[in-house]
C-alpha cells in the first residue's frame, strides 16, 4: 500500500513538473511570436491584440492598431494607411459587436479623430497627412489590412519593437 502510494506520487510529481515546463515553454514560444509589435514614426503601434484569442480558429489572435499607452484604436483596419505623422483608415467593428465602422486620422498630438465626431479637423488631418507625408509600408493606392501591414513593417528592423501593451489572452 505504500509502495504503491509512493509510485502514486512521484508519477504525480512528474507530470506536473513536465506540464509546468511544457506550459513555460508554450508561454515563451508564444511571448516570441505573439509578442512583437511594430513601432510606428508617427508614435502609435502595431501589434497582437494578446498572445493567445479564444474567440478566433487555431487561438490566433488579430493584430490592432494602438496608441502609445496601449489603447486599442482599431482591430481590423482596412484600408491602413501610415505616416511619418499620421495613422489613416477604417476601422470594421469586431465580428459580434454592435459597434460601427468608423473612418478616423490618429496622430500623437491629436490623438483619435474620427470622421462623424469632428468632420472638419479630421478632413485638415487627412489633407495634412496626404500632401506632406511620405507613407510608410505601401503607397496610398493599395489598400492593404493592419495584418499585412504589420507584416510588411515587422521585416524592416527599424520598425520592431519588443515593448509591447500585449495581454495574455482575449476572448
Amino acid at each position: 500500500m505504500i509502495v504503491a502510494l509512493r509510485i502514486f506520487i512521484v508519477t504525480l510529481s512528474v507530470i506536473t513538473i513536465l506540464g509546468g515546463l511544457g506550459l513555460i515553454a508554450l508561454v515563451w514560444v508564444y511571448s516570441l511570436k505573439f509578442g512583437q509589435c511594430v513601432k510606428l514614426p508617427n508614435g502609435s503601434e502595431l501589434s497582437y491584440e494578446a498572445f493567445v484569442d479564444f474567440s478566433n480558429s487555431y487561438l490566433i489572435p488579430d493584430v490592432v492598431l494602438r496608441d502609445p499607452e496601449g489603447t486599442v484604436i482599431g482591430k481590423e483596419i482596412s484600408p491602413i494607411h501610415v505616416t511619418d505623422v499620421a495613422t489613416l483608415g477604417a476601422a470594421w467593428p469586431e465580428h459580434s459587436s454592435s459597434k460601427s465602422d468608423f473612418s478616423f486620422v490618429w496622430t500623437a498630438e491629436t490623438g483619435l479623430v474620427k470622421q462623424e465626431e469632428n468632420p472638419s479637423l479630421y478632413a485638415e488631418l487627412r489633407a495634412t497627412a496626404n500632401s506632406t507625408s511620405n507613407y510608410i509600408g505601401a503607397p496610398v493606392d493599395l489598400h492593404v489590412n493592419t495584418l499585412w501591414m504589420f507584416k510588411r513593417l515587422s521585416e524592416d528592423e527599424q520598425y520592431v519593437g519588443r515593448s509591447c501593451a500585449t495581454r495574455y489572452f482575449t476572448f
